[in-house]
């Protein structure tokens, strides 16, 4: 393995992913469709197969302490990048959950044999498996925390996948808010760890224990660390989510809850124990809270009447144990958890896929209900005794010796007095607790009298029984088969990753008569006694502490939350005007806090301007300062809507003349474009609405307006000035008193922009080559809203559209007439001029995005102006003819072959720099001609994407205002169009 390169790590992942998109596209395939589910499924399982075979080829190399590692740099400046890692411990997680992962889908297949809907929870799995597989193999703590989301928002649709069942939505819901709450948690813990250890990926991390564990941040990154690993595998008291979980379809609790989500926070301390641990806080902490988890767990599954119940009490039981021997930092306690991790592994898979058998072919999972199962389905019942007596501890299976290594850890010599008392007796209780529920399961559901003659049962599908078994039979082979040494080695180096140091792991059953051994005997016996005696037992606990379920707290913090919630909505009610005044008076405190109530301006600094063409400029900035803030009242008392929004639009043009005398041409001309845009489209949206509405609405206004007492005008007067006296003397303030010093960004970008951006225009390369990505989640937010924007306006649209088109010709006095938006009728005065307007317009963009690195303009304004050019054509044209003309114009199209255009080029300059989004020039690398002042590089076709998604976005908007109602064909825009 040591020749095979590092990106080769990926593929197991890679392949998850590729099934996890066949399973999405077989819903929409005619021919995989026509496979069935049970079919698809086998093919769907190859896929995790083979990264199972793929992990597997590891094991040799990783016997001999190899580490595989790769890595790709994100943000170097500030050290994040993005990296996998694979050492005996991840191997040891990406195999269980590759190989559960096989079974579960196989089974899968048939458990919704016939359910049409099953190809989505294949994805769903798949993707889960995905994102289980990326957390383990994961080599920073970034990339572990992406995945660990995916894992909390994958489990929930997993766990909603019914959902129209009440309890499942509950369930769901439930777990994300408790594992949702500690991912917010363990990121802000992971960040503390990566910045005082020095850098985000595990392998500096583990090698910073020392200096971790010597921080004075080191409780809080423990704190933070553990609540959020308590939260995921379901520690006390956060562990009310799995039971509520188990409304889940069967094959996905045996996944989730056995193999993969639960051993998530299980994997997290045991990968962060050679940096965090090795402490009394991490020993106390993570030993009390296992502890109880432990007890809790086992003592609540003996009284469950629902099998997944009992199954999820039990599993809760052995992630306390799991936790706890964490936090024990011994040899004995390392060797105990990965023998344990696997053993729960095997037997809970398969007990949870026996379970969900005995749920399909009965229709039931009470207890209450079932027996005498085993002559109708003595496959299901031999599969579920192997696996239950692995659950109880009892030789010659896997779980014995999970149990016997427990016990040692248990009773080890170098532990506090306090915990040598308690812990090896807790042990036994819990063992005890485990072999009665394990009994309980198989003599209630398989021997025990039938309770309903109705649930009769029969074996079930032949593939349904076999991925049961499977685990069950490793159960035993594991220890039976002889000299397991290549497991033993890899088993121990797992541990030995998690411990820090060495680890020797035997599989051997037999180490003569000891403590751990007599403890053993006594568990088996204790729980026989309970197993016998059940009835007695099951009652008492229902009796005495009946309500014992800790949902207590879950419900007082959700409780908490909708106080919250009322509150806030009393602030927002829907009342403007407590909106304004909440959020300015907001904004005025946080001023005068940060400023230490120092508002007043020094006036001694204020200059009248010299007569000189410096101070001309100075009084034309007065001048448009003045225009706008007039501008911008007259939008207010202006009695007609049009009048308002062309002073609202004066009132931005006055903002682009200050803009241009700063002078900031880049940010005037943006200025300029969106504000016509922007008018444009509010003039548009005026023929939605029908006159006589509209002058209701203005009379309406003005009536209020007039009808207000005297003192209310006075007082908004009064507010609005002293607003606005405190917003000018802050910024007055700001700008003189602010401190004189050196700007490190500025000299950068202005010694950079040409030998690195080829641009004489700072802020064009700023925005498409130093601040890419920033530009990248502009325009795809901008996307968002222009299909926010259609989707809102779509429905009205459609029903115009039934009632008649647009662009209808009519005949005028003996001459043909386009009659234009709103039935506005246009001449060929008015239409040549704007058939000529559209290819200038595309003229003018083609320059902005051919020479925006050398002048202003860019790709957002030619998107813009070619937008502006469409919107003439709506008004002139109308809809029918501007769609006929222009039948290019696809708003969804324009944005998505934008978007691809981009990540496209940022592949590209990957694989050419080794950077995404690097400046590359293409023309000059394969000699291509081409005029004066034209590069064709990856700064060009980035423009040209960010002009296709402004032009997309924009064009979704004016496609739809540009379809408005029949019902009144007189409106302002024909005004338009007439002047």
């Amino acid at each position: 393995m040591e020749h095979i390169a590092p990106w080769f790590l990926l593929l197991p992942l890679s392949l998850v992913t590729a099934a996890a998109i066949l399973a999405a596209l077989a819903g929409r395939s005619a021919f995989l469709g026509r496979l069935g589910i049970d079919r698809l499924s086998l093919i769907l399982a190859a896929f995790p197969l083979a990264a199972f075979i793929i992990l597997a080829a590891y094991v040799p190399a990783l016997n001999r302490n190899e580490v595989f590692s790769w890595r790709i740099a994100w943000l170097p400046s500030l050290g994040l990048s993005l990296g996998f890692y694979l050492d005996s411990l991840a191997a040891l997680f990406a195999l269980i959950v590759t190989l559960i992962g096989v079974l579960v889908i196989v089974y899968g297949g048939q458990y919704f044999k016939g359910d049409e809907s099953a190809y989505r929870f294949q994805t769903y799995l798949l993707l889960f498996m995905t994102s289980m597989l990326g957390l383990v193999l994961a080599g920073d703590v970034l990339t572990l925390f992406v995945f660990w989301e995916g894992t909390s928002i994958l489990s929930y649709l997993l766990v909603a996948y019914k959902y129209k069942d009440e309890a499942a939505r509950q369930g769901a819901f439930r777990a994300l808010f408790i594992t949702g709450g500690g991912g917010i948690a363990l990121l802000a813990g992971l960040l503390f760890v990566g910045h005082v250890a020095g850098g985000m990926d595990f392998a500096t991390i583990l090698s910073s224990g020392d200096v971790l564990r010597a921080s004075e941040l080191y409780p809080v990154m423990l704190g933070l660390v553990a609540f959020g690993a308590f939260t995921k595998s379901a520690q006390f008291p956060a562990h009310i989510w799995l039971p509520g979980a188990m409304s889940a379809p069967t094959p996905a609790s045996a996944y989730l809850h056995s193999a993969t989500m639960v051993k998530a926070g299980i994997y997290l301390m045991a990968r962060m124990n050679p940096a965090l641990g090795f402490t009394e806080s991490w020993f106390w902490l993570l030993t009390s809270v296992g502890l109880v988890t432990m007890l809790a767990g086992a003592y609540l599954g003996l009284k469950q009447n629902d099998l997944k119940a009992l199954l999820a009490y039990s599993t809760i039981s052995q992630l306390g144990i799991l936790m706890m021997l964490i936090g024990q930092d011994i040899e004995e306690a390392f060797k105990a958890l990965v023998i344990g991790v696997l053993a729960h592994a095997l037997y809970k898979s398969a007990l949870f896929l026996v379970v969900g058998i005995v749920d399909h072919e009965t229709g039931t999972r009470d207890i209450r209900r079932l027996g005498g199962l085993w002559r109708a389905m003595p496959f299901t019942f031999a599969v579920a005794v192997i696996a239950a007596l692995s659950m109880a501890g009892l030789p010659p299976l896997f779980g014995f010796l999970a149990k016997e290594t427990l016990l040692a850890a248990a009773v080890h010599p170098t532990l506090p007095p306090l915990v040598a008392s308690l812990l090896p007796w807790a042990a036994v209780v819990a063992g005890a607790l485990m072999l009665a529920q394990s009994g309980l399961l198989i003599y209630e559901t398989f021997l025990g009298r039938p309770k309903d003659a109705s649930r009769r049962g029969h074996e079930a599908p032949h593939l349904m029984w076999l991925m049961p078994a499977i685990p069950a039979l490793l159960s035993v082979g594991i220890t039976l088969l002889p000299g397991p040494k290549d497991e033993a080695a890899f088993l121990a180096g797992a541990a030995a990753a998690a411990f820090g140091g060495k680890v020797k792991v035997s599989l051997a059953l037999w180490h003569g008569i000891n403590v751990p051994l007599l403890l053993s005997a006594a568990a088996i016996s204790l729980g026989a006694v309970l197993f016998y005696f059940r009835g007695p037992v099951r009652a008492i606990q229902w009796r005495v502490l009946p309500r014992l379920g800790f949902n207590a707290l879950y419900q007082a913090v959700l409780a908490a939350i909708f106080r919250g919630a009322r509150l806030a909505t009393r602030v927002q009610g829907g009342r403007l005007r407590l909106y304004l005044e909440t959020m300015i008076v907001a904004a005025i405190v946080l001023v005068l806090v940060f400023t230490g109530g120092r508002l007043l301006p020094d006036l001694s600094l204020a200059r009248l301007p010299a007569m000189d063409f410096f101070g001309a400029t100075q009084m034309l900035r007065l001048f448009a300062l003045l225009v706008a803030v007039g501008a911008a009242l007259a939008s207010l008392l202006l009695p007609r809507d049009f009048g308002a929004i062309l002073a609202l639009s004066t009132s931005g043009l006055s903002m682009a003349l200050l803009f241009a005398l700063e002078p900031a041409p880049d940010v005037a001309l943006v200025q300029i474009v969106v504000d016509i845009l922007a008018t444009v489209i509010l003039v548009l949206a005026l023929t939605r609405l029908p006159r006589g509405q509209r002058a209701a609405a203005q009379r309406l206004a003005l009536s209020e307006l007039r009808s207000r007492r005297p003192l209310s005008l006075i007082r908004d007067l009064v507010v609005a000035g002293l607003i606005g006296l405190v917003v000018a003397s802050l910024t007055y303030t700001a700008l003189t008193s602010r401190p004189l010093r050196d700007s490190v960004i500025t000299p950068y970008y202005e010694a950079n922009a040409k030998t690195q951006a080829e641009a004489t225009d700072v802020v064009g390369a700023i925005v498409v080559d130093f601040r890419q990505l920033d530009t990248v989640i502009e325009i795809v937010v901008f996307s968002a809203a222009g299909l926010g924007a259609y989707m809102l306006l779509r429905p009205a649209a459609l029903r115009a559209g039934e009632r008649g088109g647009r662009g209808r010709r009519a005949v005028v006095n003996g001459s043909p007439v386009t009659k234009g938006i709103a039935g506005a009728e246009t001449s060929a005065f008015v239409r040549l001029p704007a058939l000529a307007t559209l290819p200038i317009a595309m003229l003018i963009a083609a320059t902005h995005m051919i020479y925006g690195h050398q002048q202003p303009g860019d790709g957002f304004t030619a998107g813009v102006i070619i937008a502006l050019a469409v919107a003439l054509w709506y008004v002139v044209f109308g809809y029918e003819e501007t769609r006929r003309r222009l039948p290019w114009l696809r708003g969804f199209r324009l944005i998505g072959m934008g978007v691809i255009i981009v990540f496209v080029v940022g592949a590209i300059t990957y694989a050419l720099t080794g950077f995404f989004f690097a400046h590359v020039n293409f023309g000059e690398m394969i000699g291509l001609p081409l005029p004066y002042g034209f590069d064709f590089s990856s700064s060009f076709l980035f423009e040209v994407a960010i002009c296709l998604t402004v032009l997309g976005s924009a064009a979704l908007i004016i496609n739809t205002l540009g379809h408005p109602d029949d019902t009144d064909e007189e409106t302002d825009a024909q005004s338009i169009v007439e002047a």
